[in-house]
């Protein structure tokens, strides 16, 4: 029977609210929607651990919080926003992508800037400090850093030769009309970024200090605003999305990785609890520094060769699609018999590794093609399907290193050269590869792509070859 129309009223709102790329914000309405995932499954929550570290590290520090496309980061971020600013904290945010370009390489002289000039604009958009900004900030910070530009003193050789312009520092920025061109030239103007790397490459010590000093300044003045001694949180979405393209990955990985092995120390800012979103790819890269928080997905399956269920990440996953549907819409869309319900519903869970996205993108899916309902099990396998398609092909190379995670349980990273950091990157943000724990960190392959990989190996090693790919010593 063809949908009545209080029905197709219900599926446009049920498809709305399986938007997979949208964050929930407990300052939105859409926030209603969320789950507390993390504890219904039995994970720790990230949030939390956020929250205490900068609860037990006094009057500033340096948080690093990771997790892979589609984990859910900025949504985390949000609740950590409200938790803090509930406590009395004022929580600044920004979002690196409004800033820099993921596809261009990056140094630390491009994050020094951007980061202050980020806070400046943080704090005129805040709510607490609407209409009141300039009792706190006089100058904008991106004015400020156009003058620090033309009072340096700087021969030309320093920066390896002549430019384009008659003087290095004043002809470099001296053709901005304002402080705001300066931050879109740093964004979408390569060139023009270059020329200020070379600019500062001798002068990052300068560069600290001056914005440094602006942080300082910049708190002491909130304080002071509000007569009081709150802490301020600043938190840096997005700087995990480094990637660069298909023609400069290695040169944009190859920059990431020097800013946050070389460069740690200059991120940590005076006064302030600085929260940076970072390449989950950084554990691989910098063991010796603390990892960051990352974020998992959901575990449904135990560490063990048959991967025995795991009830409670099922479960979890079971009540998140419960409550996008809202009660009246599961009902309607999987069945009225609750029994027969949940296992039209689990026919998705089963495959979605845990991934809130995957999941996301299923439900979806399976929405719009659903013109009968209850839902019929031809249009939930046609949903996997699609979702299986954004895999394929899988490469034999490719395949091989699957292998060896699905059966190691493990990252198998045969080096740290930057071939193979780039490749594992790939696969665990395309989802082929997920992120787990269980108190103790393991990797697997994600179900949808599990037989084919089987399929690839079985016909290779028929073809003659039983090159496997093993676990690198040590």
């Amino acid at each position: 029977m063809p949908l009545t129309n209080e029905q197709r009223e219900l599926r446009k709102r049920i498809y709305k609210n399986l938007d997979p790329f949208e964050p929930l914000d407990p300052a939105k309405p859409n926030f209603t929607l969320y789950q507390p995932i993390y504890q219904d499954s039995g994970l720790e929550d990230p949030v939390k651990r956020l929250e205490e570290n900068i609860e037990l590290s006094g009057i500033e520090s340096l948080q690093l919080f990771s997790g892979f496309r589609g984990s859910g980061k900025t949504t985390e971020l949000f609740r950590l926003r409200k938790a803090l600013e509930e406590q009395g904290q004022l929580v600044l945010y920004a979002d690196a992508l409004d800033y820099i370009n993921p596809s261009e390489p990056i140094e630390i002289s491009d994050l020094l800037i951007v980061l202050a000039g980020a806070f400046d604009d943080a704090i005129r958009k805040h709510e607490a400090l609407q209409g009141h900004h300039e009792g706190v900030l006089r100058q904008p910070f991106w004015d400020r850093m156009k003058n620090f530009f033309l009072n340096l003193r700087i021969e030309p050789e320093q920066i390896g030769g002549k430019l384009e312009f008659e003087s290095p520092a004043s002809q470099v920025i001296g053709g901005l009309k304002g402080g705001i061109d300066l931050k879109l030239a740093l964004k979408s103007a390569p060139a023009f970024r270059k020329n200020v790397q070379k600019l500062l490459a001798g002068r990052i010590g300068e560069l600290k200090n001056e914005t440094h000093a602006f942080f300082e300044e910049g708190v002491k003045s909130i304080q002071q605003f509000f007569d009081d001694e709150r802490q301020v949180v600043f938190i840096f979405d997005s700087l995990e999305q480094l990637r660069g393209s298909l023609f400069n990955e290695q040169e944009v990985l190859q920059s990431a990785t020097r800013l946050f092995s070389n460069h740690l120390s200059l991120l940590q800012i005076p006064y302030i609890h600085a929260v940076y979103t970072v390449p989950a790819w950084f554990k691989f890269v910098k063991p010796s520094v603390e990892n960051p928080i990352t974020i998992p997905s959901i575990r449904q399956w135990e560490n063990d060769e048959a991967r025995t269920r795991y009830d409670n990440g099922w479960n979890a996953l079971l009540t998140l699609t419960k409550k996008r549907f809202g009660e009246k819409g599961f009902k309607d869309f999987f069945g009225e018999d609750a029994v027969v319900a949940k296992r039209r519903a689990e026919e998705l869970i089963s495959v979605c590794g845990g991934h809130f996205r995957d999941l996301l993108r299923m439900l979806r899916e399976v929405v719009r093609r659903a013109d009968v309902w209850p839902v019929s099990a031809e249009v939930l396998a046609a949903a996997v399907s699609e979702l299986q398609k954004q895999f394929m092909p899988i490469a034999l190379d490719d395949a091989k290193w699957l292998d060896g995670i699905g059966k190691f349980r493990d990252c198998v990273l045969p080096s740290l050269e930057t071939d193979y950091i780039n490749r594992l990157t790939r696969f665990l943000d395309l989802h082929f590869v997920l992120y787990l724990t269980n108190g103790k960190d393991w990797y697997d392959v994600h179900p949808l792509i599990r037989d084919e990989v089987a399929a690839i190996i079985e016909r290779q090693q028929k073809n003659g070859s039983s090159e496997q790919l093993t676990l690198p010593s040590g």
